[in-house]
């Protein structure tokens, strides 16, 4: 009789389709489980589609307040800057201000001083001292004696002559006088002449011994003519410009 030689052939699944199997387990186990979290919320009231409408519009109002704030800023810098525009506009008239009225008062001086010269506030005409300045040099001691001489109500008449100076004041806590030759710093300063028809400012260099203390200044004019001679003295005041 013939034989059936026919077996049966038992193969093991192979590894990828083991995969696979467990793979699908899985994703179904996922999909299982993100339907329950969904129902879940359904039934507890939550919409994906309202949380997504509610999503877009918190990030249109974020944006929206984002352009409000730009806008603000810009806002502000345009401010900061009219601010500081106005600010430097006001110091810039302040400044002209403080330069016209310093302007006004040195014309104010010289109007009364030409005034002084074409009618005199006594009435008197001549020649006369119309003031005196000490400035300070540039070293200790060391001093600019400026004196203005004006001729008042005289005309074009020309006078000249000299002028001389005596400081007066202490020395080693005694009364003490210095001349201008004696104190005066250079040739030029010991000899002060004079001549003019209106005005003129003669100026003379000194330098104090260190232990003198000044206190005044004796200006005596002489001028070539037969007129008297004129004295005037000032106290020692140390101009501060």
């Amino acid at each position: 009789m013939p034989t059936d030689t026919r077996r049966l052939v038992i193969r093991p699944q192979g590894p990828r389709r083991t995969l696979a199997l467990y793979a699908g387990f899985a994703l179904a186990a996922l999909l299982l489980l993100w339907g329950v979290f969904e129902a879940g919320r359904a039934s507890a009231g939550f919409s994906v589609a309202s949380w997504y409408a509610e999503r877009s519009a918190l990030v249109e109002r974020a944006e929206s307040l984002q352009a409000q704030v730009a806008e603000l800023e810009a806002r502000v810098a345009g401010a900061e800057i009219a601010k500081r525009v106005d600010r430097e506009a006001y110091s810039q008239v302040e400044k002209s201000l403080a330069d016209l009225q310093a302007q006004l008062g040195e014309q104010s001086q010289e109007l009364a001083f030409y005034r002084g010269i074409v009618s005199p506030a006594d009435g008197s005409a001549g020649l006369r001292v119309q003031r005196l300045l000490v400035v300070p040099g540039e070293k200790p001691s060391h001093f600019r004696l400026r004196i203005v001489l004006i001729q008042a109500a005289r005309g074009d008449a020309r006078i000249a002559g000299r002028v001389e100076l005596l400081v007066e004041g202490a020395r080693a806590g005694r009364p003490a006088s210095l001349p201008l030759d004696a104190i005066a710093q250079d040739a030029r300063s010991k000899s002060l002449e004079f001549s003019f028809r209106y005005f003129q400012e003669v100026e003379a260099e000194v330098v104090l011994p260190a232990d003198f203390v000044p206190q005044r200044v004796q200006v005596e004019v002489r001028p070539r003519n037969a007129d008297a001679p004129v004295r005037q003295t000032y106290p020692w005041n140390i101009a501060t410009a």
